[in-house]
């Protein structure tokens, strides 16, 4: 499935996400879960954290918007995604 990602708020912006640029990605999952656990091993390790918890959950310092959307805490993992949808992932540690 191929969707759209941006990532907004993350420190050091990994190569291609630089100024908030969205970024078309091709990933073998259905749900948000399945696209941020592709994103970690495309873009690197070193971010985890802005994305998950210790317990291996979505951050909660990680809004999660999808086609102008915020998806809310409690389906968020589980949350399908379709083709071309536009996935904004918002880090907003506090």
């Amino acid at each position: 499935m191929k969707v759209r990602v941006k990532l907004i708020g993350i420190p050091k912006p990994p190569p291609g996400f630089e100024g908030q640029k969205e970024v078309s990605m091709d990933f073998s999952g259905n749900s948000v879960k399945d696209l941020i656990d592709q994103l970690i091993s495309r873009i690197g390790s070193e971010n985890r954290e802005l994305f998950f918890s210790d317990h291996g959950d979505i951050s909660p310092d990680l809004a999660i918007n999808v086609n102008g959307i915020a998806i809310s805490y409690s389906n968020r993992s589980d949350f399908r995604l379709k083709e071309n949808d536009l996935i904004e992932l918002v880090s907003a540690p506090g």
